[in-house]
């Protein structure tokens, strides 16, 4: 089970072998704490020393979201197993091999972002969506051809200028989709307006399912290979993420928006946040898509079961030398 706590004035407490939730001095719930695999903590509250040592014991991952949709925190109980692992995946932050993880990882990000936008240009059929979708696929044959000669760094910065090409592209193509009141102009991640907070906000929902993967498998979350200098932020789910951003939250978010399930009356403009009952919808919505099932390589898979494989298929990379694919969908 996946429990969500979103609000303000909420707290985690013990009682025998139960995790119970407060909202101040009233009782929420009540779950047996065997049958929770993660806790996802939205807002401000606090956890008792008992109910930590409870969580710690049956192995629950806690993951905290700020209001503004950052990923605060996550605890774990210490692993020190998959030492072995661990020393691979440091060397290949440091080598090439990493450097070509990378690369299959922002082409399969720009295959997304194509689809993503050839699905909400499909009634439409905007020219000049048409012309941003093709210069995408430029930065997809100029990324696939990328030499790995020289130096890590450059190669490394070559990478991401090809995705950040790719990306203004992509979000300048998705303009054209979200209702005008909405005023979404361009992507930022320090938001005032009410898409790019959402954008936010599900994106540190899939970020805490894609952290959980890379830990389950025994993986360092701090350990990355595109995003390796982000000093004590958990660098390899930025790279994990990518490929997942458009299919699960983008299209989730446009939906959400176009059919006015939430508005622009949903922004608090006091401290540029998201209300709590819109909040929740999101949450529920990018859970649910999570969740789903889609048909992938003509096999029924939910999108958790494409994160968790993500994150096998690199340790068969670190364990096996087998080749790192990323994943895509056409539409």
């Amino acid at each position: 089970m996946k429990l969500i706590i979103d609000g303000y004035n909420k707290s985690i407490h013990k009682k025998d072998n139960q995790i119970v939730i407060h909202e101040k001095d009233e009782i929420l719930d009540s779950i047996k704490a065997s049958t929770v695999t993660d806790i996802t903590v939205i807002g401000k509250g606090y956890v008792t020393f008992d109910a930590l040592n409870l969580i710690a014991e049956n192995n629950i991952k806690l993951i905290a979201i700020s209001p503004r949709g950052q990923l605060t925190y996550t605890l774990e109980s210490p692993d020190w197993r998959n030492v072995a692992l661990k020393k691979e995946q440091y060397k290949l932050s440091e080598n090439k091999l990493g450097l070509r993880i990378s690369k299959e990882l922002i082409i399969s990000k720009m295959k997304n972002q194509k689809a993503t936008l050839t699905t909400l240009n499909k009634n439409k059929q905007l020219k000049r969506v048409f012309n941003h979708r093709s210069k995408i696929d430029e930065c997809i044959s100029q990324l696939s051809e990328l030499n790995f000669k020289g130096n890590n760094e450059d190669i490394r910065m070559r990478i991401m200028g090809l995705e950040g090409k790719a990306s203004n592209e992509y979000w300048s193509g998705v303009k054209y989709f979200i209702p005008c009141e909405i005023g979404f102009d361009s992507r930022t991640k320090k938001p005032t307006d009410l898409m790019n907070s959402m954008l936010n906000y599900g994106y540190a929902i899939l970020a805490s399912e894609i952290t959980k993967s890379i830990l389950v498998n025994g993986l360092d979350p701090y350990c990355g290979f595109l995003h390796f200098d982000m000093y004590g932020r958990t660098s390899l789910t930025f790279d994990l993420i990518e490929p997942f951003r458009q299919q699960i939250v983008d299209k989730t978010v446009i939906g959400l928006l176009n059919k006015k399930r939430i508005t622009v009356d949903d922004m608090d403009r006091r401290n540029n946040t998201i209300k709590l009952e819109a909040r929740k919808l999101i949450v529920e919505k990018i859970l649910g898509k999570i969740y789903s099932t889609i048909t992938y390589e003509d096999e029924a898979v939910s999108y958790s079961d494409l994160i968790q494989k993500q994150s096998e298929d690199l340790v068969h990379v670190l364990l096996k030398g087998k080749k790192f694919n990323g994943f895509y969908l056409r539409w």
